[in-house]
């Protein structure tokens, strides 16, 4: 099915704002095709011009990770839940990747901000001498929030700057609505970015994002989760680690709950058994922590016993 509308990456913000003119208003479901600028708003083509793009994070709405939008989804209010189904991540031809002193897991490494250009082609990011396959993913994908607005690099119950590898094509997210139309938007694209992103930036890249915007009523969820065909993945994020996973962890055991009849002792429990505690990004920043856990669907790799069989 080809896309019915695409959205232009000139059409990109630096905030998630409930009061924003949307750009369109969509019939969900509805395919679009939706470009997007890198993380510096393309106005890094160059290694030497690091320092003339450094987004200031003492602004309310620091210029870094840009989205398209806002897209308003017709039908959607509060209590609802956005699903977003991404289909393919189409990259531009050049990327980057940065190492700050003041931000990343490691500090101290430069006195000063170094950028590295990455030419991308034929699904390989050329860095130096190595070449590294291609693993596009979705860093900033959000609802509006209810209350002020909120700057596209931080992260929450709105969606936001998640940054989890794992929100790539042939995922579906959800986003729990919080205002009329629900007000979507999506940017921050990566070519390939590990998990942590402990620099604070993976290959940063402009790229064509096709998806089908969705929309579930009444599911009353309240913060983010994604899946796939064999995975359910909940997400959290708060100023710590140990506050970000325990979210996480709560929102599995709500879902294990809805999905397979689980009581919360023992939704906890399988957790511990056979779930994947991971962390999206944590690069010692402004930014929360954003923390995942990943677990199995039932009839992959969990599976129930037939009726009438004995338990031991």
């Amino acid at each position: 099915m080809q896309p019915v509308l695409s959205l232009s990456r000139e059409n990109s913000v630096y905030c998630f704002d409930k009061d924003a003119k949307p750009l369109v208003a969509v019939d969900a479901p509805a395919r679009l095709m939706i470009e997007t600028h890198d993380a510096r708003g393309g106005r890094l083509t160059r290694a030497e011009q690091v320092h003339e793009t450094t987004p200031d994070f003492s602004d309310r709405f620091p210029k870094a990770n840009p989205a398209t939008g806002p897209i308003f989804v017709n039908g959607s209010e509060p209590g609802d839940t956005i699903t977003v189904d991404i289909h393919s991540i189409d990259l531009d031809p050049l990327g980057f990747i940065l190492v700050k002193p003041d931000m990343g897991l490691v500090r101290g490494l430069s006195p000063k901000a170094i950028a590295k250009m990455c030419a991308i082609e034929d699904g390989v990011v050329h860095f130096n001498d190595l070449r590294i396959p291609v693993r596009p993913m979705v860093g900033v994908i959000a609802v509006a929030p209810a209350d002020e607005p909120i700057a596209t690099a931080y992260v929450g119950r709105h969606g936001g700057n998640i940054d989890s590898r794992l929100i790539a094509a042939g995922v579906r997210l959800h986003l729990p609505v919080q205002v009329e139309g629900a007000l979507v938007y999506l940017g921050d694209i990566h070519a390939a970015m590990g998990d942590g992103e402990v620099s604070g930036t993976g290959i940063e890249v402009g790229a064509r994002v096709e998806v089908t915007v969705g929309l579930e009523k009444a599911t009353g969820r309240t913060w983010p989760y994604a899946e796939t065909e064999d995975r359910l993945i909940s997400i959290g994020s708060a100023p710590t680690f140990e506050v970000a996973s325990e979210i996480a962890v709560r929102e599995m055991m709500s879902l294990l709950g809805q999905r397979l009849d689980l009581s919360p002792t023992d939704a906890f429990m399988l957790i511990s058994a056979i779930g994947d505690v991971g962390v999206n990004q944590a690069c010692r920043s402004k930014i929360d922590v954003s923390v995942r856990v990943d677990m199995p669907k039932l009839g992959h790799g969990l599976s129930r016993a037939k009726p009438g069989a004995v338990v031991r």
